[in-house]
């Protein structure tokens, strides 16, 4: 009998283990492809990259746009419609090639590892340019990862401390500047 209770108590002791490390699993994977932009979630349907080129100081001009739902892209048309939740970052790089990993923050000027536009749009309107424009203020952008598993962490604060942030982790879909 004192084996049965030994045998019981290390059974329930090991699901206990597999059914939390389960749930820590099941969390981590719900938290990336999601935005935030005072306080209204979306998904992150795609994700985009934008070069601009040289700034002619080492640093090089690169903008993402993260986009919800709700928008219909042609790359190749260069034509985009719909309505959704979108946010913009203007990024300047160290490399001509793409976004090195790295912490971005605010800057007046353009130097490498630094942003020096950003904004989270609700109910933005792809073809007339309107919505609810919050313009950031303050936080970071955090790269990390190459090609298809890049990730992109945003942490930024509008008027009000007003919220915008986003986790993307995927590829960037090259767009024509």
């Amino acid at each position: 009998m004192k084996n049965l209770k030994l045998f019981v108590l290390a059974f329930v002791a090991f699901n206990l283990v597999f059914v939390s490390c389960k749930s820590d699993d099941d969390n981590d994977n719900g938290s990336e492809n999601v935005m935030t932009i005072d306080g209204e979630n979306f998904t992150v349907e795609r994700g985009f990259l934008t070069s601009f080129g040289d700034n002619g100081n080492g640093s090089f001009d690169w903008d993402v746009d993260l986009l919800s739902d709700g928008f219909t892209i042609d790359i190749n048309a260069q034509t985009a419609t719909g309505v959704g939740a979108t946010i913009y970052l203007d990024l300047n790089s160290d490399s001509a090639t793409g976004l090195t990993p790295g912490v971005y923050t605010f800057s007046e000027t353009r130097e490498a590892f630094t942003w020096v536009a950003a904004e989270g749009i609700l109910n933005y309107n792809i073809e007339t340019d309107n919505g609810i424009f919050f313009d950031a203020i303050g936080g970071t952008v955090t790269v990390s990862g190459t090609g298809n598993n890049q990730l992109i962490e945003v942490d930024l604060v509008g008027p009000g401390n007003t919220a915008i942030t986003a986790t993307y982790r995927g590829t960037l879909e090259s767009l024509i500047d």
